[in-house]
C-alpha cells in the first residue's frame, strides 16, 4: 500500500451524499422482512441487542473535535453505553504504539469497547491502509480490535473497467493478511460498504469475507419503510458481494440540516430521537448482525445547508441531542437490573395491527422487556411537519410469575416517562405509538 497520509477533515468525508427518494414519497410500512443474508429474529436477549449496536467516529484523524476534544467526548462516549466502535484504519510510517492516536484507541478499548477497523483501498484518493502494518495496529491497540472491515464506499463507477477488480484484489488481499498472521488470523474480515450504483459493479467477495457491508441510510424516511430507503432493498442491492453472509449495516443515521440542498433530506431533532432507537431494534429484527450508528459526534459546526454538520449524537459543541438521550435510554434499560426472579415471562398482544412491532429481549437480571411500537412515519416532507404520535391502544396479556409491568415510553425530546401498568380482568392495555414503548416486566 502507499501509505498515503490523512488530509484535513475539512476536505475529506468519510460518507458520501446519498441520492434519497424522490420529493413525494408515499412508502407503506410495518412489514416484516426476511432477508436472503440476514434472518429475522423474534427473539433474543438483551446481551445480544446490546451486542448488535456500534457507532462510527473519527477518532484516528490527526485533527478536528474527535482529536481536539478527546477528553472532553469520552465522558459523554461511556456514558452513552455503546459497545463498539467503528474508525479509521490510519497509521503513518512514524507512527509507534506511544503515539497520540494509539494512546487515544487504547483509552477507548479501556473503556470495553471494541473497535471495528476500516482499512482503505488505492481507489481512495486520500488515504490509505497498509496491510503490513495490521499486526501493529491491533497490538497498539492492546487487542481490541474485533473487525477489520474492507475499505469504505469505494467507487466503482469512475473506473467501471478496472475499479472492480482493483477493489477485489484489495479486499483478498486484506484478508489473505488477516489469515496468515497467527496473531489476527481468528478476527472476521468485513466486505467493503459498496453503496449506490457502485453495488452493482462490485464482484463476488464471499470467499474473502465472513461479513457482508451495507450502509441502510433510509434518508428522511422512517426505519421500517417499504419505499427507496428500505433496510430490504440495502440487503438485496448487496446481495451478490457476500452471499450467504451475516450482515452489518457499518453506517445508517439521520440527520438534522433542515436546509440541505443535497438529495439525503433531512428530519427534525425531535423526529431522530423518536426514529433512532426504532432504526436500532428494526435492524436488530430484520437479523442485522450489527448496526452502527453514523456518527458519535457531528465533525462540523452546526450548518443547517451541510449534513454531515448534524448527523451526530453528540452536537459539535458537545451537546447532547435528544438522539443520544434517546439510544442511552433504550442501552440503560438493557443493563438494568431489579430484584426480580428468572421466571419464564411472556407478553401476547391479543388483538392483530400489522404496523405494531415488538421482541422480547430477556435481561441478564431474570426481566422482561418488550420493546413495541408502530411502523410508521412521523415525518412530513418537503412540508417539513412532525407528524403527533400515533395512539392505539392494545390490550395483551403476560404469563408466568411476576409482580410488575412497567412501560417506559421514549419521547421525541429524548426524556423517558414511565408508568406502572395494573392488570384489568386479567389483562393490560397499552397506548402504543411510533414513539417506543419498552415494557419491563418483572
Amino acid at each position: 500500500m502507499n501509505g498515503k497520509q490523512p488530509i484535513a477533515p475539512g476536505s475529506l468525508t468519510r460518507r458520501n451524499l446519498l441520492a434519497a427518494a424522490p420529493l413525494a414519497l408515499f412508502a407503506a410500512s410495518g412489514l416484516r422482512p426476511v432477508f436472503a443474508q440476514a434472518q429475522a429474529v423474534s427473539s433474543a436477549t438483551t446481551v445480544a441487542f446490546l451486542d448488535s449496536v456500534g457507532v462510527c467516529g473519527h477518532f484516528t484523524r490527526p485533527n478536528g473535535v474527535y482529536t481536539e476534544q478527546f477528553d472532553r467526548i469520552m465522558p459523554e462516549f461511556e456514558a452513552l453505553g455503546v459497545q463498539h466502535l467503528r474508525d479509521d484504519g490510519l497509521i503513518t510510517p512514524k507512527d509507534s504504539r506511544d503515539s497520540p492516536v494509539f494512546r487515544r484507541l487504547r483509552r477507548i478499548v479501556a473503556s470495553d469497547i471494541r473497535l471495528t477497523i476500516i482499512c482503505y483501498d488505492n481507489l481512495n484518493p486520500y488515504v490509505s491502509t497498509p496491510l503490513n502494518r495490521l499486526a501493529d495496529f491491533y497490538a497498539w491497540c492492546d487487542g481490541g480490535v474485533d473487525i477489520f472491515e474492507g475499505s469504505n464506499e469505494p467507487n466503482m463507477t469512475k473506473d467501471p473497467q478496472n475499479a472492480p477488480r482493483i477493489s477485489a484484489d484489495h479486499q483478498a488481499a486484506l484478508y489473505n493478511a488477516i489469515r496468515s498472521n497467527p496473531q489476527l488470523s481468528a478476527l472476521p474480515v468485513a466486505a467493503p460498504s459498496y453503496v449506490l450504483t457502485h453495488r452493482a459493479l462490485a464482484l463476488d467477495l464471499k470467499d474473502v469475507c465472513d461479513y457482508g457491508n451495507i450502509h441502510p441510510y433510509a434518508g428522511m424516511e422512517h426505519p421500517e419503510t417499504n419505499g427507496p430507503g428500505a433496510l430490504s432493498k440495502s440487503v438485496a442491492a448487496s446481495a451478490h458481494i457476500a452471499a450467504c453472509r451475516p450482515v452489518l449495516a457499518t453506517e445508517m443515521g439521520y440527520h438534522t440540516s433542515l436546509q440541505t440542498k443535497t438529495f439525503h433530506f433531512p428530519v427534525t431533532e425531535g423526529i431522530k430521537a423518536r426514529y433512532m432507537p426504532r432504526m436500532l431494534l428494526f435492524s436488530f429484527i430484520s437479523g442485522i448482525r450489527r448496526s452502527y450508528i453514523y456518527e458519535l459526534v457531528s465533525s462540523f459546526a452546526a450548518d443547517a445547508t451541510n449534513p454531515e454538520s448534524s448527523f451526530g449524537l453528540l452536537r459539535h459543541d458537545l451537546s447532547r441531542t435528544p438522539a443520544y438521550e434517546a439510544v442511552r435510554g433504550l442501552l440503560s434499560l438493557c443493563k438494568a437490573s431489579r430484584q426480580t426472579g428468572s421466571a419464564e415471562r411472556q407478553v401476547a398482544f391479543l388483538d392483530a395491527d400489522a404496523q405494531r412491532m415488538s421482541i422480547p429481549l430477556k435481561r441478564q437480571d431474570g426481566a422482561l422487556l418488550v420493546p413495541v411500537w408502530l411502523a410508521v412515519s412521523g415525518w412530513q416532507w418537503p412540508a417539513r411537519i412532525e407528524n403527533p404520535p400515533a395512539e392505539r391502544v392494545a390490550a395483551f396479556s403476560v404469563t408466568g410469575q411476576h409482580s410488575h409491568v412497567v412501560a417506559h415510553r421514549f419521547l421525541d425530546d429524548g426524556s423517558v416517562s414511565q408508568q406502572t401498568i395494573a392488570p384489568e380482568g386479567g389483562k393490560y392495555q397499552l397506548s402504543v405509538s411510533d414513539q417506543l414503548t419498552v415494557l419491563e416486566v418483572f
